[in-house]
């Protein structure tokens, strides 16, 4: 009997070690560290694909509207894209929403290299409808890159944003004016998935419209 368990013993230990020897010296592990991340990030999307459109006044946590949001809001409405690095959705969107809409183009680490960066902070200004638009793309992977301010103000800011408030991935947010009791203020709406080039670009018009109705009523 001592003899079998002996052996059982050999036999299971052989296996792991076998089993962890394959996971690590192979292109396994990576994958599987890939496909984890990957349906982490997708779960994300699925758990609310259709949030509703909902424009805002009040902060996700009630904290005011940082100063770099209101110093280029009061040139036209802003747009923020937050994202982390292994994110299949957030590379969808970037690659073939954002990339065409906004001119400009985005590393992708999961065709790419794996040691390819995506930029802690993207800034465009750019114009739509003949109205200044900025857009500015966040990776808040690291809130101590020495890409944002030492205090992580860039990449906290995606909390004063996050409507649903578990760090979903993509997450765009779209900034003008609205009329809040006698007051023309900050008004705001997130998004967690945006499907097309026309969506896309029916959000930005829509916050433009908004923003020169108020303003010129400021």
């Amino acid at each position: 009997m001592k003899r079998m368990q002996i052996l059982q013993i050999i036999i299971i230990f052989a296996f792991v070690i076998s089993f962890f020897n394959i996971l690590f010296t192979t292109d396994v592990y990576d994958e599987v560290q890939r496909k984890i991340v990957e349906e982490l990030c997708l779960s994300c999307i699925k758990l609310k694909p259709n949030t509703i459109k909902e424009y805002r006044f009040e902060t996700a946590n009630g904290i005011p509207h940082p100063e770099f949001i209101l110093e280029n809001l009061s040139k036209g409405p802003v747009i923020l894209d937050y994202r982390i690095t292994f994110c299949p959705g957030c590379e969808d969107l970037e690659n073939n929403i954002l990339s065409k809409v906004f001119d400009t183009s985005f590393p992708n680490p999961l065709q790419d290299d794996e040691e390819t960066e995506i930029p802690d902070l993207l800034y465009i200004e750019t114009e739509f409808k003949n109205t200044n638009v900025t857009f500015i793309h966040f990776n808040t992977d690291d809130e101590d890159s020495l890409d944002v301010p030492p205090d992580g103000v860039y990449a906290k800011s995606r909390n004063i944003y996050d409507v649903v408030g578990d760090q979903g991935n993509p997450m765009v947010v779209f900034i003008t004016y609205g009329y809040n009791h006698g007051f023309i203020e900050p008004f705001y709406c997130t998004l967690y998935d945006i499907e097309s080039e026309k969506e896309l670009l029916d959000l930005i018009y829509e916050s433009i419209d908004l923003y020169n109705e108020h303003k010129k009523a400021n």
